[in-house]
């Protein structure tokens, strides 16, 4: 239970903070996507099914914030959560950066294509952009962010690998 409250109040304050530094820093225009980093760190060394419920959670409260398709950013935070749990737990930094950012990369890439496919007045051009500039935001914050999000995230024992 302290888990899921811990999580929550993870993920209201990533949607908070990431909304104000893609007001405030943007490069580019575009911002960076926490939420999908503290979906992430839940994600690694959980069971896929419980990674791929918090997903879903974390993206439709995202989604109640956008003026997409509802369901999109709850669809592709919850394939992302899942992959990310089948794939284990990750050591090393290297390893880490290239999971942030290939579950940043892949997540942007199931939204943006989504929005494109069911939104009617949606522009592919800025896509690509789109793409590259939040995977390098949250790649550049990963390092400075994972030891936090561990916490956050691990704060009870998972019966399944621990980042240590």
């Amino acid at each position: 239970m302290r888990r899921a409250v811990l999580f929550a109040s993870a993920v209201v304050i990533a949607l908070l903070i990431s909304s104000e530094l893609s007001l405030s820093l943007p490069l580019f225009g575009i911002g960076p996507d926490l939420v999908i980093l503290v979906v992430t760190a839940f994600a690694i060394g959980e069971r896929p099914r419980q990674a791929a419920m918090a997903g879903f959670a974390a993206g439709l409260l995202r989604d109640m914030l956008l003026a997409t398709p509802a369901g999109l950013s709850a669809f592709a935070y919850a394939v992302v959560a899942y992959v990310v749990a089948m794939l284990g737990v990750p050591r090393g930094v290297g390893p880490v950066v290239g999971t942030f950012a290939g579950s940043t990369f892949v997540s942007q890439l199931i939204f943006g294509l989504g929005a494109i496919m069911l939104g009617q007045e949606i522009n592919a051009a800025p896509l690509p952009r789109m793409l590259i500039m939040t995977t390098a935001y949250n790649a550049l914050m990963s390092p400075l962010l994972m030891p936090m999000l561990r916490r956050i995230v691990r704060a009870e024992t998972s019966p399944i690998g621990s980042m240590d």
